[in-house]
């Protein structure tokens, strides 16, 4: 299996290519790329069969979200060493208990 390949792009460049994949929605599933890809925003390409081409998925602040190249998933984790898969967090969560009034 080849090694995955990392080009780093412009940040506003790769959220554009993303279109109506962005923003990621809560909950949702998402990747974060090694820290030793030295890859912040760009697009991470795998070869999961020896010999065909490979797919590539845009990378934004370190970490792949759903997209049209699909879900990132274990297969995924899998062809991107050192990565790890985890959800979209909330950006406003709901309080833990509800406020008294």
């Amino acid at each position: 299996m080849n090694p995955p390949v990392y080009t780093p792009l412009a940040h506003d460049d790769v959220v554009s290519y993303l279109g109506r994949c962005w923003p990621p929605v809560p909950g949702a599933p998402c990747l974060t790329v090694p820290p030793d890809s030295g890859l912040t925003d760009g697009a991470a390409t795998v070869y999961p069969v020896e010999g065909r081409p490979g797919t590539s998925w845009w990378v934004v602040d370190s970490t792949v979200y759903r997209q049209d190249a699909g879900t990132p998933d274990e297969a995924l984790a899998a062809l991107l060493p050192g990565s790890v898969l985890g959800t979209v967090p909330d950006p406003d969560p709901a309080p833990d208990t509800p406020p008294e009034g």
